[in-house]
This record gives C-alpha cells, structure tokens and sequence, in this order.
C-alpha cells in the first residue's frame, strides 16, 4: 500500500510539474558526486556539495533581492534572510510556515542541476540547524 501511495505521488509531481512547465526531477547519466547530504546540517552539506566538484547556482540577483533580503519574498520567510545574508546565493526560497523548508540549487561541470532540500529553524543561539531533508537532479524545460 505504502508503494502505490509513493508511486501515486510521483506520478501527480511529476504531471503537475509538466503542466505547469517547472523544472522535472531527471537521473543525468553523468554528474558530480552527490554524497550522502540527508539529515547533516545545511552547513556541512554545503561545505560536502563544494567538496565534490557542486557550485552553488546563484538564483537571484544582488539587485532582485533587493538591498534587504526581507523585503524579498522568497527569502523573507522562515531562515530565508539569515541564509542570504549568510552569503548562500544559491538559495531558491524558504517558507516562514510548518517546518520551515528552504530549497537550495547547485550546478556541476556537467551542467547538472541539484536541487536541496532543508526542514527546521536556523538558531545558532541555540545550537539549531536546518538539516538535509532530500535532494534531486533537476531538468529544466
């Protein structure tokens, strides 16, 4: 029952990504190294990514995000602006709700896309990190 759930969801992502001509989930035949990033802080698997030949994929402009990034919306929710002022210009968008998700994009030399995934607040005070929740190959049409 689990794999049809699993499955159903794939199928209706993916249709939904199609139809609305967003970036589709691809398996490149060849790329960088993608080690195990799940569950580290974003920190480390940044430093991993890096490591492996992955180039963070800036996707906004200095001028987009304007002067501030709180006054962004993809990154004035949740650790959006501490990621942005932090210098992680790869950073796609962080929502201030739930579990605080952000995605992240990276490139390789293949011009391969890799599109990371992070749950849970940024509070150093605290000793609190977002961690990895997942990655993919990202294909843009």
């Amino acid at each position: 029952m689990k794999k049809i759930l699993i499955l159903a969801f794939t199928v209706l992502t993916t249709n939904a990504c199609l139809a609305f001509g967003e970036e589709i989930i691809c398996k490149p035949l060849k790329h960088a190294q993608v080690s195990s990033i799940t569950d580290l802080n974003y920190h480390k698997a940044r430093k991993t990514l890096i490591k492996a030949g992955w180039q963070p994929l800036q996707t906004k402009s200095f001028n987009d995000a304007a002067t501030e990034a709180s006054e962004d919306p993809d990154l004035s929710s949740g650790n959006g602006a501490l990621f942005w002022e932090k210098g992680y210009v790869e950073i796609f968008g962080c929502a201030g709700t739930g579990l605080a998700p952000c995605s992240f994009m990276f490139k390789d030399m293949y011009n391969n896309q890799l599109k990371v995934t992070t749950a849970g607040e940024e509070n150093i005070k605290e000793k609190a990190y977002a961690r990895v929740t997942g990655f993919n190959f990202v294909c843009t049409q």
